[in-house]
């Protein structure tokens, strides 16, 4: 599994294109161990590639992430048309320790978790 740190923080949101158009598929709490995976149907990765009919293949996969040392998460009821149209990953302050941000948007997100570190795989 890879870590999103500061340094790989833009090229990983680059990458994946925001997240846009993904779709969280599932949802797996481990409260003793204060972490939360997430599974993501990624719509968009890597360099999209334009085929004969003038489309784009996107690069759909499929992508784990784990959010280890959760301090605060709001995740509303899911439905089949909550979708991801521009992630907002970034870290943040409070009460004078760092943590790292993930929401579904940066206004209104359907899923926000604050924690210490996200890791990631594709499979």
């Amino acid at each position: 599994m890879t870590v999103i740190t500061k340094d790989n923080l833009s090229s990983f949101i680059e990458y994946y294109h925001g997240f846009h158009d993904s779709f969280i598929s599932n949802i797996n709490y481990d409260i003793k161990r204060s972490q939360i995976e997430l599974f993501i149907d990624v719509h968009w990765s890597g360099i999209p590639s334009l085929k004969k009919d003038e489309t784009f293949e996107t690069n759909n996969i499929k992508m784990r992430m784990i959010f280890k040392g959760v301090e605060h998460c709001n995740i509303r009821e899911l439905f089949s048309w909550n979708y991801i149209d521009d992630v907002f990953i970034n870290y943040i302050i409070i009460r004078n320790k760092e943590y790292i941000c993930f929401a579904s948007s940066e206004e209104e997100p359907f899923v926000y978790i604050v924690c210490d570190s996200i890791e990631y795989e594709e499979f």
